[in-house]
Parts: structure tokens; C-alpha cells; sequence
């Protein structure tokens, strides 16, 4: 699951002084850091989906991130098993795979930007990044913004889309708490009081180093969206003088500027390191075959670093200190927390030495449900022709998930099979967690949400269709699977917007009907923690069999589900 932090955030940690602990799964048996399992059958299984996992997160998977060899690696480990059940190949050009447009993007240095019959030097005087298409700006208007992220005094939208805007660095003061501000209504107001406009931020007297090098010189991969995309165009203050005709300390927020025209062009270097998996299990009925039920997750994660540090220790100050892992913001521990963490050092140091660690290996976000889709298709893969739902059962491994959706946004703009004939899609992104101990979210007033016996959260499950929720319910209950279904975290407005976080909002956006199933959040969450010793098994089976069956309960309708709610602008922002 993407987190909506910053990526400075993403992997901060603030440890302590080395220290060991071993948490048992669960509150159940300790498992093995290792594992080979015996081959997989065709029932939903824990002992399969443990063979999987153990396979698929193990270390030398190298965290997975999309853009790296490691993805690759992991796709091909998806593939061999989808053609080894005989699912039909539904990627590019008659394979399994669809491959992302993926680049490293550079700045063409002969890219020009004029004001009033001036030029200023690319990488020199401004610069700019995008996923889209070139940047073109002939003659466009400008107004000064003020300040970045002011939302305590907005620009009039209607005079300022379709025009540039220039602002000045956001400051933050200490104690400032991001992921509160990004989920606030006055940062929405914010992004509104901006729609249609492009904003250029003004970077000092000199270009960051680092901006320039970004730019210039990238290492990292770009995601080519066919979609409008945002733009990061990042000028000095000797050119945003020239744009507004006076110093930018004399400038007034909502006056206008010069005109100026640009043509930003880019170097893409191609980089085949991210693919989505795509197979079908063709349908029984000659006529319903043609429509789809979508049963997808991600299959990246976000890599590894080059900082080892005791993997135990991490674990023991992530539980105590953040019980949410990357959903909590870096802290200072308190004086009582400290105690508890040395009282786990003290136990913990009589199981062993310690181990370090720099894999993130994604075991729970997302290798479990990745693995729970392989056993599900496994299932049906294993049905005879005529048993088979009436509908075509289409399996989606998408990649890029953590990177900003990429794989399920190219599927759904791209896709395989016509979109109109897909009548749901089911996500699965952290499915193998839920326990007592897992702080799973936040509630709406500020409280934590925690797991327990049957404990799986629904999201979006009536967001576009109330019988694709109702259905889900019924399903839990005619097979009585036991579930204990929590909509907290789905809540409208609710700050931690886990509705726009996974692939399944892609499908959505086109007004497919969608559930996501998740047991949650937990400390070990984008964490070197994040490993297959952690996961239950037995629950994680239990999810993958409400999976086939509310699948194959959609495969077998005899009328597509029905929308009944509005259907959101495919072009917008996502709201939850």
C-alpha cells in the first residue's frame, strides 16, 4: 500500500541502541526466518500460501522495487506459476506480461525558456520534471501565488486555471505534522483553489544541487502516463523577477506578470524493469465469458537500502513507539516507552545475537496478497471447464503500486481486454496480519483501530454499487467464513484517504465497481521488518477463500453488478 507522506518519510527511522526481540505470528508458534515448503495443491491453503510467501518476500527478491531487476524477478517468479496452471496469457503481444513505459527522464539542455525577448539557460536558470508529455508554454500568463501550501488565504481558482502560478518554498514549523495537513479540508481547499493551473516554485538565488542533478543527471525512473500529468518546474529568483517585473519580495499574491513562452524537452532513456502479470481463466458461459471479475495486487515493494541495521531492533521500536510503522510520523521515544523497549532488550537478548538487516521485504505489503491471488487462481485453474464461473475470471499482478499506482493506472488506461467489460474488481493489498496486537488504522476521532479474531477491513465496498457490498456480506455469511467486516478506515474524509492508497482505485475512476480487502496497518508496515515469519497464515487463507467465493458469486450473476452511486471524475483528484 502506497503511503501518502512525503517520500523523505518513507523510510525515516529513529532508533534507539541495538537491542534484539523475536515476536511469535500472531501470538501463535514462532516461525522460521527460512522455509521451503512442500509443492502447492490446488485447495486454498495456509501450507501454500506460506510455501508462496516464503518464496516471494525472501531476501533474495531484494524488496522488489519497480524499476529494478528485483521486480523483474519477482514478476517471473508470478508467470512461471500462472503458465504452469494453464491460466491464458493476457499481457502484450500473446504473453503474460504488460510492460510499464518506464524512462529515466533527463532535461534536454537545449530547452528554452523566454521572457519578454530573455532567455535563461536550462539547469542554470530553471528546470523541469515530468511523467507526461513535453512541456510547451507559448505566451502563457502568470500570477504570483505567495507563499506554497498557504491555505489560509486561497487564489480564485477562475483566475488562476489554465495559467502559471509561481509561489515561493512552504515553511513548516517545528512539531508540524504532514500527513495531518495533507488529509485536512484546508489542504484540499487548497489543491482546488490550484485545479487547472500549473505551479512553478521559485528556488532562491541558485538552483538546489540536488533539483539540478534530479533533473539533469536522474538515476531514478519515470513513469510515462498517457493522462495529463503533473509538472515540476522550479525557477531562480532572477528569472521569476523577470516573469513578474519586479523583485519577488515586492510582489503582491494574485498580481500578474509577463507572458513568457518555453519549450522543455526531455532525453528517455528506456528502462524495462516493471511489468504487470495478466491472465485469464476463461468463463463456462459461450456469451457471459466475454464480461471479466478482476482479482487483483501489487507485486512491488519499495527495495532496500544501504544503511544495515539490527532488524530485531527495529521491530522492537517500531511496535512500542510506532505502532503503525510509516503511518506514524518519525518520533522521539518518551521516557516510558524507553522503558519497555529496554525491558524487550532484556528478553529478547537471551534468543540470540543480532541480525542486520536492509531488505524491505514487503511480505505483507503487498507479497501477501500477491500470493493469495496466486492460490486463488490456482483454485480456479483447477475447476473442470463446466464448473467454472459463467463469466471469465481475469488475474492482475500490477506493478508500481508503491510508486504512485503506475501498473493499475497503465492496466485501466491500457487494458488487455475492453474496460467496459470488466464488471468488478476485488484488491487485495496487506491481507496476511489483522492480529490482536496490530494497530490496524486510526478511527475518525483520533483513536486506534486494532485486529482480532475474523478481522478484515472493507473499503469501498459500497463507494459504487451498495449490491457489491451487500453481496461480499452475504458471501461471509452463506459459507460462514466468520469474518468481523470493520468500515472504519472507510470512512468519507477520513484522514489516513486508504480509499485512493491501493490499485484498486484505478478500476474505480472508470465507474468499476470495487472492494478492497485489507486487514490493515501494523508496525512492521514499510519496515525491514515486513517478513513472512510475521504473517498468519490460517487468516490469510480464510481472506482468500471469501475471495473465490464472492468472485465466483459475481461470475455467476445473471446481470452485471449494478452501479447505483456516482461515478467520479476518471480525470480528478480522488476524494475519499
Amino acid at each position: 500500500m502506497t503511503v501518502h507522506l512525503l517520500a523523505s518519510l518513507r523510510r525515516a527511522l529513529l532508533l534507539t541502541a541495538g537491542f534484539a526481540l523475536t515476536l511469535p505470528a500472531q501470538g501463535k508458534k514462532e516461525l522460521p526466518l527460512k522455509y521451503v515448503g512442500p509443492p502447492t495443491k490446488a485447495a486454498i491453503s495456509a501450507e501454500d500460501l506460506m510455501t508462496r510467501l516464503y518464496v516471494f518476500a525472501d531476501d533474495s527478491m531484494m524488496g522488489r522495487q519497480v524499476g529494478t531487476e528485483y521486480n523483474n524477478k519477482g514478476t517471473a517468479y508470478i508467470e512461471r506459476e500462472v503458465r504452469r496452471m494453464g491460466l491464458k496469457p493476457a499481457g502484450d503481444a500473446g504473453t503474460y506480461f504488460q510492460q510499464l513505459p518506464l524512462v529515466v527522464r533527463a532535461l534536454d539542455p537545449a530547452s528554452t525558456l523566454v521572457v519578454d525577448g530573455r532567455g535563461f539557460g536550462a539547469g542554470t536558470d530553471w528546470v523541469a520534471r515530468s511523467s507526461g508529455k513535453p512541456l510547451q508554454f507559448t505566451d502563457a500568463e502568470v500570477v504570483f501565488g505567495g507563499q506554497a501550501l498557504d491555505t489560509m488565504n486561497l487564489l480564485d481558482n477562475a483566475k488562476v486555471r489554465g495559467k502559471v502560478v509561481l509561489m515561493r518554498a512552504a515553511s513548516f514549523g517545528p512539531g508540524f505534522d504532514q500527513q495531518a495537513f495533507v488529509s485536512s479540508a484546508g489542504f484540499r481547499a487548497y489543491q482546488a483553489s490550484l485545479q487547472g493551473a500549473t505551479v512553478v516554485s521559485i528556488g532562491g538565488d541558485a538552483l538546489p544541487p540536488n533539483t539540478v542533478r534530479l533533473a539533469m543527471s536522474p538515476t531514478n525512473v519515470t513513469f510515462l502516463r498517457s493522462t495529463e500529468a503533473p509538472v515540476t518546474l522550479t525557477i531562480t529568483a532572477k528569472v521569476a523577477e523577470a516573469m513578474l517585473g519586479t523583485p519577488v519580495a515586492n510582489a503582491t499574491k494574485g498580481m500578474t506578470g509577463k507572458r513568457f513562452t518555453t519549450n522543455a524537452k526531455f532525453v528517455d532513456t528506456p528502462r524495462p524493469l516493471g511489468r504487470n502479470v495478466v491472465a485469464i481463466l476463461e468463463g463456462s458461459d459461450p456469451v457471459l465469458r466475454n464480461e471479466y471479475v478482476a482479482i487483483g495486487a501489487h507485486n512491488d515493494h519499495v527495495g532496500f537500502n544501504n544503511r544495515p541495521m539490527d532488524h530485531d531492533s527495529v521491530k522492537a521500536f517500531m511496535a512500542v513507539v510506532r505502532p503503525q510503522g510509516a503511518d506514524n510520523a518519525p518520533t522521539q521515544a518518551t521516557p516510558e516507552q524507553v522503558a519497555k523497549v529496554r525491558a524487550l532488550i532484556d528478553a529478547a537478548r537471551k534468543k540470540g545475537a543480532p541480525r542486520l538487516d536492509s531488505i524491505y521485504n514487503g511480505a505483507d505489503d503487498d507479497g501477501s496478497g500477491s500470493v493469495a491471488v496466486l492460490e486463488i487462481a490456482e483454485a480456479f485453474a483447477a475447476l473442470k471447464p463446466a464448473d467454472r464461473p459463467k463469466r471469465s475470471i481475469i488475474f492482475i499482478w500490477h506493478a508500481g503500486e508503491e510508486a504512485g499506482l503506475w501498473g493499475a493506472d497503465h492496466f485501466t488506461e491500457h487494458p488487455t481486454v475492453p474496460r467496459e467489460s470488466i464488471v468488478a474488481q476485488l484488491n487485495m493489498d496487506m491481507v496476511g496480519r489483522g492480529g490482536a496486537n496490530d494497530v490496524t488504522g486510526s478511527a475518525m476521532d483520533g483513536g486506534l483501530l486494532k485486529g482480532g479474531p475474523g478481522y478484515l477491513q472493507l473499503v469501498g465496498s459500497r463507494r459504487l454499487s451498495t449490491e457489491l457490498g451487500d453481496l461480499v456480506e452475504s458471501v461471509n455469511r452463506d459459507r460462514k467464513l466468520k469474518f468481523n467486516f470493520d468500515y472504519a478506515i472507510d470512512a468519507n474524509g477520513h484522514p489516513q484517504n486508504i480509499y485512493c492508497r491501493s490499485d484498486h482505485y484505478m478500476y474505480a475512476r472508470h465507474g468499476i465497481p470495487v472492494v478492497f480487502m485489507t486487514t490493515g496497518g501494523h508496525a512492521d508496515y514499510h519496515q525491514v521488518t515486513d517478513e513472512p515469519q510475521y504473517i498468519d497464515y490460517a487468516h490469510m487463507a480464510q481472506i482468500g477463500r471469501l475471495v473465490y467465493e464472492t468472485a465466483k458469486r459475481v461470475g455467476n450473476l445473471d446481470h452485471r453488478i449494478v452501479v447505483d452511486k456516482p461515478k467520479p471524475d476518471p480525470r480528478g483528484a480522488c476524494v475519499q
